[in-house]
């Protein structure tokens, strides 16, 4: 496989990392048919239970369209229920029981790519990682 183009954009270079990432986790993902984006979704509105969009595109740091597209197949599967609000304008999210068991029966998929990662990066640099991207996000956000 091509190593990707080093680069001294701190953002180029975060974006392709995402990229790889999440390849590597829809791999294990794949035969569950739920990709990556998917299954943090449902993880979060398992969580927090029925959420406006709105407030769910700030969880997830997806702006309206990118997230209403990730939405789509979830709804279409069964797997969410988008619904209007008092204002039309307004949409509500929540995750359905067949949405509960789908994440359920993707966490081992989402163990093994967990694990795999884990195991590619040295203790060190995993423990990092976990603690600085959150930190990265929260800092841009507030910036």
């Amino acid at each position: 496989m091509t190593k990707p183009a080093n680069t001294p954009c701190f953002c180029n270079a975060l974006r392709q990392a995402s990229r790889a990432v999440s390849r590597f986790y829809d791999e294990e993902m794949r035969e569950i048919g739920l990709r990556t984006t998917q299954f943090s979704l449902l993880s979060i509105l398992s969580r927090s239970g029925e959420v406006r969009q709105g407030d769910l595109g700030e969880l997830v740091l997806l702006d309206d369209t990118t997230l209403t597209r990730n939405l789509r197949p979830l709804a279409k599967n069964k797997w969410v229920v988008v619904r209007s609000g008092k204002d039309r304008r307004e949409r509500w999210v929540t995750i359905t029981d067949s949405g509960s068991a789908k994440l359920r029966e993707a966490r081992p998929a989402w163990l093994r790519a967990q694990e795999r990662m884990q195991a590619l990066l040295p203790d060190v640099a995993w423990q990092t990682l976990m603690k600085v991207l959150p930190e990265v996000a929260r800092l841009t956000i507030d910036a």
